[in-house]
């Protein structure tokens, strides 16, 4: 910190000053700063897909949700079902494939089904409501981002104590 003569020093300074003189003067091990320059390194230096996924960039964020979305679905879509033998599969395979395609037709059956009441209730709904939705949407989201902040700001992690 540069040395100000004591005719420029401002209010603040000189506030801190005073506060920082009344400290207990500990001196740091000289090991600290080549330490933590060493710790900021090395958090630099490691790859972006061993990072936490919001610091991945969007594209893999993107990749990552979809494969996840995808995944639920195949497992939706795939009821366990007890295995045919394989002289079964092997005897008649287009028999045991029609299982999970009637399976899958059915459920995409359902899907249009609630896609043309959705949107048979988008249609039928009065435009002032739309703007009732977003701000109801809006509230929770505002909801879920106060509670997130109030928990991260009393809740510390249990490496810091």
């Amino acid at each position: 910190m540069d040395r100000k003569p004591e005719a420029t020093r401002t209010a603040l300074e000189e506030r801190t000053a005073r506060l920082l003189a009344g400290t207990a003067q500990f001196k740091a091990p000289d090991s600290i700063e080549s330490r933590v320059l060493a710790g900021i390194e090395r958090r630099v230096r490691v790859p972006w897909w061993q990072r936490r996924v919001p610091e991945w960039p969007l594209l893999a964020q993107l990749i990552f949700a979809f494969t996840g979305i995808a995944t639920a679905a195949a497992l939706l879509l795939a009821r366990p079902t007890t295995p045919a033998p394989l002289s079964a599969v092997i005897a008649q395979p287009a028999a045991v494939l029609q299982r999970p395609a009637a399976d899958l037709h059915t459920t995409l059956s359902a899907l249009a089904s609630l896609h043309r009441l959705a949107d048979n209730l988008v249609g039928a709904m009065p435009g002032v409501w739309y703007g009732g939705l977003a701000l109801g949407a809006a509230a929770y989201l505002a909801l879920f981002f106060l509670v997130a902040f109030g928990y991260r700001l009393l809740v510390t992690p249990v490496a810091s104590r």
